[in-house]
């Protein structure tokens, strides 16, 4: 029986994914430090497609592996920042991956379920409710974001913070939009994931 790569493999994708053997030896290491890094076995689809440019391929995972880890921000805070942003854009990729590492950073399931209603659900503090909140005005139109929200976000976080909540933001777009127009499938492993959260 055919895994989900192998009927994705120049299927429907708007690029191929390549195989393990077709990428480069330079882009295979850096994705398995990457994958030790997170913990995974898994070469994501994403990466898969972004093969086929290796120095911009590279440059972005590396950076995108930056901003997750350096900084002052806890990983599962910077995990359901990408999550909200991803059910923003409605990307089904992005979202089921970041549900699979909220689970894996031990994150409330109720945060997980509740995510559109960050702005009131009680599960979130009064913080995590001020960024989720600025960060979807981001996501509507960043140029115009009402007062009242990003004061109660300055109240809470001080700049360098702020930062990282927002670099943190368009990190996610930047994926979603990449994995939506090349119509990047989820995986094998993934499959099903999300499928209990009524907002997906």
């Amino acid at each position: 029986m055919k895994s989900q790569l192998d009927k994705n493999l120049n299927a429907n994708t708007v690029i191929p994914l390549l195989k393990d053997e077709e990428f480069s030896g330079e882009f295979m290491t850096l994705i398995k430090e990457l994958k030790e890094a997170k913990g995974s076995q898994r070469i994501n689809n994403s990466a898969r497609a972004m093969a086929h440019s290796d120095d911009f391929g590279m440059a972005s995972r590396n950076y995108w592996q930056s901003t997750w880890e350096l900084g002052e921000l806890s990983k599962p805070f910077k995990a359901l920042i990408r999550y909200k942003v991803a059910t923003r854009n409605t990307c089904f990729y992005c979202s089921t991956h970041q549900i699979e590492h909220l689970r894996r950073l031990g994150v409330d399931e109720i945060k997980i379920k509740n995510i559109q209603n960050s702005d009131s659900h009680d599960a979130f503090s009064e913080a995590e409710k001020a960024a989720l909140k600025f960060v979807d005005h981001m996501m509507i139109d960043a140029s115009n974001i009402p007062d009242d929200v990003a004061n109660n976000f300055k109240n809470h976080y001080s700049p360098k913070q702020m930062v990282e909540i927002a670099l943190t933001a368009t990190v996610m777009v930047s994926l979603n939009l990449f994995n939506d127009a090349f119509r990047v499938p989820i995986e094998d492993e993934v499959v099903g994931i999300g499928l209990d959260v009524p907002e997906l």
